[in-house]
C-alpha cells in the first residue's frame, strides 16, 4: 500500500526524492522477505 502510493505520487510530481523512497521501500521489503525465507528454511533443517 506504502509502495503504491509513493509511486503514484512520482507519477504526479516527478519528485526524484519521492522515487528514491519508493526504491527505499521496495528494498526493505526485498530484505524482510530474505530474512524471513532463510528463517524459513532454517527452521525446516532443524526438524
Amino acid at each position: 500500500m506504502l509502495k503504491e502510493f509513493a509511486w503514484k505520487a512520482f507519477e504526479s510530481t516527478g519528485d526524484i526524492t519521492t522515487y528514491m523512497f519508493l526504491k527505499e521501500i521496495e528494498a526493505k521489503t526485498k530484505a524482510a522477505n530474505e530474512t524471513e525465507l532463510a528463517r524459513d528454511e532454517v527452521a525446516s533443517t532443524h526438524h
